[in-house]
């Protein structure tokens, strides 16, 4: 007589099934993950996030130019709140003209736009820059209007360039970006923001460089009272 097969035990059956399962889930779950498309690298340069950012290098280089020339800019007159916001404490940053600064990161963000082709990068270098250069903005209208009490129409046209650049970039978001949590993402990157315009506050109210932060009344009434004098100093060295 041949021998008989055992019977597989109940308790084995019902092992078995779970496993099974999980067998043919997995060719499923692989499936799907096929069908995620591919993020491929950009074939052309990022036009309106170039272009946007070339506006706010052409606008800030002439801030630039005009201030290390001696010059004024247009609709800038003497006096004007548009002058009253340049000459302020706010007009500079680390010695730098603050318009410096808005053009090395429109710079920045031409550089992304035009050479960047990788979309990972392309975006996420996009966000970051359009985020810091947009809450900055932000800082200084914000001061232009509740501490200066004066508006800039350089200012005001600077962060209108920006706005629309950081428009631009949440519009261009990938999808299916591998591992990525939009919203985890856009807290880290704000904030980054925070401290980078909270540290420039810092800056401005005297907390690092002491000569950075208001002026003192007295030594300010003292040199417009000098002033109005008309009074000179005279001295001598040998």
């Amino acid at each position: 007589m041949g021998k008989r097969k055992k019977r597989k035990k109940p308790s084995q059956e019902k092992k078995s099934a779970p496993e099974e399962a999980s067998l043919q889930a997995k060719p499923e779950e692989r499936k799907r993950k096929k069908k995620l498309p591919a993020l491929k690298n950009r074939e052309h340069p990022n036009w309106p996030l170039t272009a946007l950012a070339g506006a706010g290098m052409v606008l800030t280089a002439y801030l630039v130019l005009t201030t290390w020339l001696g010059g004024k800019p247009l609709y800038c007159a003497e006096g004007s709140s548009c002058d009253i916001v340049q000459q302020s404490r706010w007009g500079t940053f680390l010695g730098l003209p603050t318009a410096l600064w808005g053009f090395l990161t429109y710079a920045a963000l031409a550089h992304i736009g035009y050479r960047v082709r990788s979309a990972v990068r392309h975006w996420k270098w996009a966000w970051t820059v359009s985020l810091a250069g947009l809450g900055y903005s932000v800082y200084l209208i914000a001061v232009s209007l509740f501490v200066i009490d004066a508006a800039c129409v350089y200012c005001l046209a600077s962060f209108s360039i920006m706005t629309a650049i950081f428009c631009v970039v949440l519009f261009q978001r990938p999808a299916g970006l591998p591992d990525f949590s939009f919203a985890k993402w856009a807290g880290q990157t704000a904030v980054v923001a925070l401290v980078l315009v909270g540290g420039m506050h810092l800056h401005y109210s005297g907390v690092f460089d002491p000569a950075a932060g208001p002026e003192d009344p007295y030594l300010k009434g003292l040199a417009e009272h000098l002033a109005r004098e008309k009074a000179l100093m005279y001295g001598a060295f040998w």
